[in-house]
């Protein structure tokens, strides 16, 4: 398997990021709340369309059922940030963030290495209110997407040296001082945004 080669980092931070994920990763619920959505949005284009209340034309048990799975599926559901392990591996140039798992979606999840030479960092901004670290510069991305078995693929799946950002949140790990850790450990300075 392709990977970035690697020497012995001079010190690797382990803790966990705050990822966000699905209270309820069902998929038949969203298809389920699209349905009654696209049912109500029928019934008010219908109502424009012809001038005329369609809605009304439905007997009231109907009226109420339609209403409450509109309502209940809109608030069921949600999402909610849960603790997953990442790294970030200091070198003498360079830093690497690295995810051994990082979930995306129900179908969706990767194995990451984000390298950052420091001299290719533009900042590296820590937002108090959010808990969110960013990472801005030149990175090269190798992500290796799960397959359903949970095996990795030989090549993969995305590797390109772009000008983008990287980020995590830091909630998930309120004892460890992410921006001294960073500090200490390369030549960057973190921007702290109090907004």
């Amino acid at each position: 398997m392709e990977t970035i080669r690697m020497e012995k980092p001079n010190y690797v931070l382990k803790a966990n990021e705050a990822v966000l994920v699905p209270k309820n990763d069902n998929p038949w619920l969203g298809r389920l709340k699209k349905a009654a959505w696209i049912i109500v949005g029928i019934i008010i284009l219908g109502s424009i369309i012809f001038q005329d209340n369609i809605f009304s034309e439905l007997n009231w048990s109907a009226q109420v059922m339609l209403i409450v799975l509109a309502i209940g599926l809109t608030f069921t559901g949600g999402s909610h940030r849960v603790p997953s392990p990442f790294e970030i591996w200091f070198y003498d140039d360079y830093l690497i963030v690295y995810r051994e798992k990082h979930y995306y979606s129900r179908k969706v999840s990767r194995k990451e290495y984000d390298k950052f030479f420091y001299k290719d960092i533009q900042k590296i901004q820590f937002r108090k209110t959010t808990q969110r670290i960013n990472i801005y510069g030149v990175v090269e991305g190798i992500w290796y997407n799960y397959n359903k078995d949970g095996t990795l693929p030989e090549k993969p799946t995305y590797h390109k040296t772009t000008d983008s950002i990287c980020f995590f949140y830091t909630s998930a790990e309120p004892d460890v001082d992410f921006v001294a850790e960073i500090e200490k450990h390369s030549p960057i300075k973190v921007i702290v945004d109090e907004s």
